[in-house]
């Protein structure tokens, strides 16, 4: 949980928010915001490889999590679940 915080709040520092938006939105205190901002500036790509690694699970997921179910000469092809889930991405 505090982690995923964290996230949220880099993520929203990097938009530019200012920090008592960040600490309205995700109900944070102010030093929790102040020190993932002295973190992001210390070394900016510390987040990068979360950040990498959310968006290969989502793009695995998507493109394993349904399949299409047709023949050939059909247009719109029916979408079947495949029981594929994010936990199952290799990580």
């Amino acid at each position: 949980m505090k982690i995923g915080r964290r996230i949220q709040i880099a993520e929203m520092l990097k938009a530019g928010l200012a920090y008592r938006i960040i600490k309205k939105e995700l109900k944070v205190g102010i030093t929790t915001i102040m020190l993932v901002d002295r973190k992001l500036q210390q070394s900016p790509s510390c987040f990068d490889l979360i950040m990498y690694r959310e968006d290969k699970v989502e793009k695995e997921y998507k493109r394993k999590a349904y399949e299409k179910i047709g023949s050939s000469k059909m247009i719109f092809k029916n979408k079947v679940y495949t029981g594929f889930k994010r936990k199952d991405v290799e990580r």
